[in-house]
């Protein structure tokens, strides 16, 4: 009989996995606490009487504006990560991310807001990948793909805390969302005192890689941009099914209290990421029976078709309790899979490195796509066609996988 994956795991392995998954809780965490955030505070800072129009359109330019910075915090900090190393680089990135959650209820602007939100996304783009890279050399072989499952739950549980915030905040006071992403920095004292760097990082001789190596070396370009093909059609996916789920909510309470449509918000989170929490574990699952590849496939046909069904059933408050679930199980489900495959895809001095192009650098191009959609429907445009419609983009990735490579059963190169 074989033995459970968990069953050879060192305490020290878990408290690598358990510090890096609180890590990811915060950094979802505070992009939920922002959706919960927006509708008040674009209220109170652009004024109650604004032009629709013109608040949808800085909505719509907070969301790139965060999006670009998570992009660039997972370049600048994945570079660093492999350099500098990847525990420091994860106290960095934290501290970072934290305090400036905690600056946004101080702006009095939309456009300091939008300057705060650079600066926080650069913080959690950073975090991903120096956590990422930090499971993968932890965790090896058979323990791996379980263990990036584990860490990917946090995608559903960093909303729900965010959830169990908002339900005792009135959408007046929504500054003190922000105040309680000051939280975060405390699991830097842990990374301090108790992670040290992996052997595979601290002690080995060969130089640091670098962009030039990586997109110098024909191998590790060619797993870069497939990486980041792959990371455009998931983010595009993933992140605006989550952004727009607060919209969702307003369409299906119109003529409620701002309160009884702010709790609203925070039990449709909850519901929705159970589906989100059976996708990031069902999906190392599947890589590991039938390869990376073909998980990522099937995954990618399945989001777009159970978020075209899900929208149509969203029009009332009973029919998006049932469909949200599904929107993510398989919408951002996905995302574990890349936690997975893609640190197995460059060298040890490369693996932040390239991870974190892969993952969020994609951003900048997924950045556009609720724009675009927004623009190519016109007049026409309502939420849940927008989320369906950028749901749709993962199909573009299947056309990708045929040129990606298998990495089922390899050893993580050293």
């Amino acid at each position: 009989m074989q033995a459970r994956w968990w069953s050879g795991v060192t305490r020290y392995q878990w408290l690598v996995l358990a510090v890096a998954w609180l890590g990811w809780v915060f950094d979802i965490a505070d992009t939920a606490l922002f959706n919960f955030a927006k509708g008040p505070m674009l209220k109170e800072l652009l004024g109650a009487q604004a032009d629709p129009a013109f608040v949808q359109a800085v909505d719509g330019r907070l969301l790139t504006v965060f999006l670009l910075g998570w992009a660039a915090g997972g370049l600048v900090f994945g570079v660093l990560a492999d350099r500098w190393g990847r525990a420091r680089t994860m106290i960095l990135t934290i501290l970072i991310y934290a305090c400036f959650t905690g600056a946004t209820a101080l702006c009095t602007s939309w456009e300091q807001v939008a300057v705060v939100r650079f600066v926080t996304a650069l913080g959690i783009g950073g975090e991903w990948a120096a956590g990422a890279a930090l499971v993968a050399e932890v965790f090896r072989d058979r323990t791996r793909a379980p263990a990036a499952g584990v860490l990917q739950t946090a995608a559903a549980f960093g909303p729900v805390f965010a959830a169990l915030v908002n339900f005792g905040i009135e959408p007046e006071q929504w500054r003190w969302l922000f105040l309680v992403g000051i939280v975060p920095a405390l699991v830097t004292v842990l990374i301090r005192v108790w992670i040290r760097e992996p052997e595979r990082h601290a002690d080995r001789v060969e130089p640091r890689g670098d962009l030039r190596e990586l997109f110098g070396h024909p191998v590790w370009r060619r797993h870069a941009v497939i990486a980041l093909v792959l990371g455009v059609v998931v983010i595009a996916g993933a992140a605006n099914v989550s952004y727009w789920i607060p919209n969702l909510v307003e369409q299906a309470s119109q003529g409620m209290s701002a309160k009884a449509i702010q709790d609203r918000k925070s039990v449709v989170t909850m519901v929705m990421h159970i589906g989100t929490f059976l996708g990031v574990l069902a999906m190392p699952w599947v890589c590991e029976r039938v390869g990376r590849k073909l998980a990522l496939g099937l995954f990618m046909v399945l989001s777009p078709v159970s978020v075209w069904l899900a929208t149509q059933a969203s029009g009332t408050w009973s029919g998006l309790l049932v469909a949200a679930p599904f929107m993510s199980l398989f919408s951002i489900g996905i995302s574990s899979g890349l936690v997975l495959y893609f640190p197995e895809l460059f060298p040890s001095r490369l693996r932040a490195t390239g991870s974190g192009i892969a993952y969020n650098v994609s951003r900048i191009f997924a950045a556009g796509v609720p724009l675009l959609t927004t623009a190519w429907m016109g007049k026409d445009f309502s939420v849940g066609k927008g989320v369906a419609t950028t749901a749709l983009v993962l199909g573009l990735g299947i056309l990708v996988l045929p040129f990606a490579t298998e990495t089922k059963g390899r050893e993580l190169e050293a």
